[in-house]
């Protein structure tokens, strides 16, 4: 039977055919763990096949500053194709701050609802000082940012570093992945999770059971969680599956599985 509450799964990333199987893998190399889909559009749906109403939010992080627009027209382009795609842009502060600013104006125009950052594979400090001025830019624009949050192995995307763009741009809307930090729970305790972030579930179960999880979305507030995937790594059948099982009540569900990204991403 499929599922018929509504389901906006504010994690996931896909690529062109012909690119998707190696940036899926990619992933899977850095992370070291198995991925459920391949990359591509048709996997993403064949993973949500359980939902008669849904809509993910797409996006991929700028890894070449001259390759933003290119990836980012592939985005909006799908969004265009199919109506159950909500677009987010990117951009690498390399670009510089006007060439950055002028792309984020560009597809918002064009039906880009936010930003993704993923600072540990473009490699930059997410609190570094250049990357500020262009978030106070988003912030301006109403433009949310996506950041993913944590890891273990480096230092880029710290929840510390992500606290302190809490502190220097307070009117930017935050969406810090993964429970506030993937891999690195204990520190997003400590930075992040009760700060005026809001976060997504996303492959939080890899390091939590289900009172783990169900802790730290009451400590956090149940109205700063979005539901996320991480498509290609988990689909979102099993990343709901997940969440069913921590015990949540359905006003919770209603505003983690849909209600919240409404309010975040205007849709």
């Amino acid at each position: 039977m499929n599922i018929i509450r509504e389901i906006i799964d504010v994690h996931t990333h896909i690529f062109p055919e012909k690119l998707a199987t190696r940036a899926a893998d990619n992933i899977v190399n850095y992370y070291s763990i198995p991925r459920q889909g391949n990359g591509t559009a048709e996997g993403l749906f064949e993973g949500a096949s359980k939902f008669e109403n849904i809509r993910f939010i797409i996006s991929s992080a700028t890894l070449k500053p001259d390759k933003a627009e290119v990836g980012n027209n592939f985005l909006l382009e799908s969004a265009n194709n199919d109506n159950r795609f909500i677009p987010l842009s990117s951009f690498h502060p390399a670009m510089g701050f006007d060439n950055a600013v002028k792309e984020i104006e560009r597809t918002k125009a064009l039906g880009a609802k936010g930003i993704k950052i993923h600072s540990d594979f473009q490699h930059f400090f997410v609190d570094d000082e250049n990357a500020i001025e262009i978030y106070k830019e988003c912030a301006r624009l109403n433009m949310p940012i996506l950041f993913h949050a944590g890891d273990k192995t480096t230092d880029f995307s710290t929840p510390k570093r992500i606290l302190n763009i809490v502190e220097k741009v307070p009117n930017l809307v935050i969406i810090a992945a993964h429970m506030c930090g993937y891999s690195v729970w204990d520190e997003a305790e400590k930075y992040l999770i009760g700060a005026p972030v809001y976060t997504d579930t996303s492959e939080a179960m890899l390091g939590m059971d289900e009172k783990g999880l169900y802790n730290l979305i009451e400590k956090h507030g149940v109205d700063r969680v979005m539901f996320g995937s991480d498509y290609p790594l988990w689909n979102t059948n099993f990343a709901f599956d997940e969440i069913e099982r921590i015990g949540l009540s359905e006003e919770e569900k209603d505003k983690i599985y849909s209600g919240n990204a409404k309010k975040v991403f205007g849709v």
